[in-house]
């Protein structure tokens, strides 16, 4: 194997990054909606927030929970545990 061992670890932390980054802009558009139903009720911004948190948001989770997997995976194959005493 050549390259960084650690290489594979950094690009899945990375990709998590930015995961979370666009999972920030939709609760920022989310929180933007309700800021505008606070000043007047419009029916697409009520149509946003009865939805919450949206598809795009939960297929994100899955993403992240995946991907925190796939990261516990590449450590232990970097670090194994040694088998427990018998």
């Amino acid at each position: 194997m050549s390259g960084d061992p650690f290489g594979t670890v950094y690009r899945l932390l990375d990709e998590l990054q930015m995961k979370h980054y666009e999972m920030a802009g939709l609760v920022r558009r989310v929180q933007a909606a309700v800021e505008d139903l606070e000043e007047r009720v419009d029916e697409d911004c009520l149509r946003m927030a009865h939805s919450l948190p949206g598809a795009r948001y939960l297929v994100s989770t899955t993403f992240v929970r995946e991907q925190w997997l796939k990261v516990g995976a590449e450590l232990q194959r970097l670090f194994p545990r040694s088998a427990p005493p018998s």
